[in-house]
């Protein structure tokens, strides 16, 4: 059998018009500018995979993910979730489940409960199987001794979990998690991390479509990270592929004796992200990344070149900070207005990873 994909995105494109001030309103003939806030996405993302939208804010991810809910129409492009094409809303918003961060649609004199018996109505369940459901969200979530208290009593940390909870009232195949810990306590974030991935993903096979701009929570939950930016996937694959993609995706770290100036200067041609840590007498601790292993026995050559002796040598893959970074600093990616294309999607024609080959 073929790979099916939860989600998958054809050039997906989002325009908004730029307004100014009111009379930017008002219908005018002259043409206004527009800010396209997601540009030509190509994205693919499969059943029971834990994906992650890693961005700064204002990357484009939100909008992303309210295209892929059906919440906004597209510009141009398409999508399919779940199989459904977007045009297909009533099926999608059947199939999936979304989740924010700092969550404002909750009643705020209604009980947890109430609440939720609310929603499940606008999901079509019945009285009794609104019922029913709430019972078994509430108990998943560690909620029932607060379900009979006003949402307004309710702690950051138990409001994000009614709302995860509200997300699973219909069965999501597909749950999208928009800064689901935004603001969340480390404790709290923990929990919602255990709970994502042993339970929703490991033991329900929900596919995870999470959008995060913290480094860490992307390293430790996700499967695969897509880096976008300005509307642009910059990149997508796993942290070692991504790494991959970025000078071979291994940082080394040399301690060298008898270190001088000369070697350093010969070395800034050769190496990237060189960094010096000074130890005690005449040794350093030279960090660096290098394109493959002959710059690496090229770099060696000039340290010992130049008098260095190299007391110990060891490798590390490259942190997700530094991957994060040369992405979405990479000045080639943005002047030329293209997006750069997920492995798995489609139409892509530019990176490898082992979803697909180069073509």
């Amino acid at each position: 059998m073929g790979m099916f994909f939860a989600i998958e995105t054809f050039a997906l494109t989002k325009r908004f018009a730029k307004t100014k001030g009111l009379r930017d309103l008002l219908p005018a003939p002259r043409s206004r500018a527009e800010v396209v806030a997601v540009d030509r996405v190509d994205l693919a993302v499969e059943e029971g995979e834990l994906f992650g939208l890693l961005g700064p804010n204002g990357a484009g991810k939100t909008t992303l993910i309210k295209l892929l809910c059906t919440l906004i129409v597209p510009t141009s492009g398409t999508a399919r979730v779940n199989g459904y094409d977007l045009r297909e809303e009533a099926r999608i918003k059947a199939s999936v489940g979304l989740v924010t961060g700092d969550e404002r649609s909750f009643y705020w004199r209604l009980s947890g409960r109430q609440n939720l018996e609310f929603f499940a109505s606008l999901h079509g369940l019945s009285p009794r199987q609104g019922r029913r459901k709430v019972e078994e969200v509430l108990e998943l979530m560690g909620l029932k001794e607060v379900a009979d208290e006003r949402f307004q009593t309710y702690s950051t940390g138990m409001r994000q979990r009614l709302s995860l909870a509200r997300g699973l009232l219909n069965d999501p195949k597909v749950l999208f998690l928009d800064e689901p810990t935004k603001s969340l306590d480390p404790t709290a974030t923990r929990h919602l991390h255990d709970f994502i991935k042993s339970e929703l993903v490991g033991r329900r096979g929900v596919t995870v479509f999470l959008t995060t701009h913290r480094l860490e929570e992307a390293e430790q939950l996700c499967d695969r990270i897509a880096i976008m930016d300005k509307g642009h996937i910059r990149a997508c694959g796993t942290i070692v592929e991504l790494g991959q993609m970025l000078h071979g995706g291994r940082r080394y770290i040399l301690k060298i004796d008898s270190f001088s100036k000369a070697m350093l200067s010969s070395l800034e041609g050769l190496v990237i992200n060189l960094q010096v840590t000074p130890l005690d007498g005449d040794n350093i601790l030279l960090e660096l990344s290098a394109r493959g292993d002959e710059a690496l026995s090229r770099a060696i050559d000039v340290v010992r070149d130049n008098g260095g002796k190299i007391k110990d040598v060891r490798s590390e893959a490259l942190p997700l900070e530094e991957i994060f970074a040369h992405f979405i600093q990479t000045e080639g990616a943005e002047g030329s207005g293209r997006s750069l294309s997920c492995p798995v999607a489609p139409s892509c024609r530019r990176f490898s990873c082992s979803k697909c080959s180069l073509l």
